[in-house]
């Protein structure tokens, strides 16, 4: 199943995602359940222990068959924690099954060997999250400092199983910079093909008091990115997601194109959109960009069709964007962005603009997987 990259040499990456799907196929987040063991400094669903889960037969019965009629053919498993479902590996086999290729975002906690063998019978592959490279970063950054050495390992069993697709990093203030260069280093030894490194974010827990003290200024970002890079090569990508930009045009928005379904049902033009409308600061509700719920709609692939992001939305429709020099080239960024900063779908995605005054990452901004 082909997939396209989203980042490239000649935009900076300002959408959250690494690759999107060839139209006219979707490629889907599905939140298979809420609940997760760990607490994340940066959350954007605010997990806790607590929540629904979705039922095996409901997602048999009525989300893998609206999927494909919607032409989904690109499945990730999210959470909460994904292994904390009961039936993850049966849910996978469903989506695999309708000829789906299918993958997991986990932070790599609680997998057990039988599980990861039945994964790779699926052919599924494992993106895992790593946000520092020990105890006191990364288990700290999560809630549980015992977590990193069982993240770890369980990477490794990835590995060695086939299955390790990527690791998934947020920088922040609890991690030595050095700790990104060992996190790479750890990646290409266990044959990962990327790192997506992503800065903390303005949404979910991320907007919490507390979580903003934990973001890396501008010039920290710019050093884990020269720390980082050497590590780039034909077998590993790195991508750096949201970084500083000085100088380039932005990526475009792949909304109605990488949709979530919530596990309540709610079907999403992007995850990241809701995420956004969530917030104080959001001028948006987040009905602007939910088609409709999968468990009480029969008709979620004609509503996602007939929402059109882009003719309902302008992306980059202000005297900023219309006369900058770096138009035509540009894609004009992340309107999820926009929107976590107070801003209407339309604004400049200031954070990233490189036309406009940058803003410090001291303060309150937007930055995911």
């Amino acid at each position: 199943m082909t997939t396209r990259p989203l980042v490239t040499t000649r935009q900076a990456a300002s959408c959250y995602f690494r690759t999107t799907v060839e139209h006219p196929y979707r490629k889907a987040l599905v939140q298979i359940c809420e609940p997760c063991n760990e607490s994340c400094k940066h959350c954007f669903v605010s997990a806790t222990k607590r929540g629904e889960y979705m039922p095996l037969t409901a997602v048999r019965e009525r989300l893998v068959p609206q999927l494909a009629e919607a032409r989904v053919n690109r499945v990730t498993l999210t959470g909460g924690e994904p292994f904390m479902h009961g039936d993850l590996v049966e849910a996978a086999a469903a989506f695999h099954e309708a000829g789906m290729g299918v993958g997991v975002c986990t932070n790599a906690t609680m997998v057990t060997d039988e599980q990861i063998a039945d994964l790779a019978a699926l052919g599924a592959h494992m993106n895992a999250s790593l946000d520092g490279f020990s105890a006191d970063s990364h288990g700290v950054f999560r809630g549980r400092p015992e977590g990193f050495a069982e993240t770890v390992e369980t990477i490794r069993r990835f590995a060695r199983a086939g299955i390790l697709q990527g690791l998934l990093c947020t920088p922040n203030n609890l991690a030595e910079d050095q700790e990104y260069a060992e996190l790479c280093a750890f990646a290409k030894e266990q044959g990962a093909k990327y790192v997506l490194m992503n800065p903390l974010g303005e949404m979910g827990r991320g907007a919490a008091r507390g979580a903003r003290k934990l973001r890396r200024p501008d010039e920290h970002m710019r050093h884990i990115q020269q720390l980082t890079m050497p590590f780039a090569d034909e077998d590993l990508e790195l991508v750096h997601i949201r970084f500083p930009n000085d100088s380039k045009p932005l990526a475009g928005c792949e909304a109605g194109t990488i949709i979530y379904v919530f596990t309540k049902g709610e079907v999403t033009v992007c995850p990241y959109l809701v995420f956004a409308a969530r917030t104080r600061a959001s001028r948006h509700p987040d009905t602007d960009f939910i088609v409709g719920n999968v468990w009480t709609d029969d008709d979620i692939a004609a509503r996602l069709d007939g929402y059109r992001f882009h003719e309902r939305w302008t992306v980059g429709d202000n005297p900023t964007c219309s006369g900058c020099s770096l138009s035509e080239g540009c894609g004009k960024g992340c309107p999820a962005a926009v929107v976590a900063s107070g801003q209407r779908i339309g604004a400049v995605d200031s954070e990233l603009c490189p036309t406009v005054p940058a803003q410090s990452r001291v303060l309150p901004v937007v930055g995911v997987s």
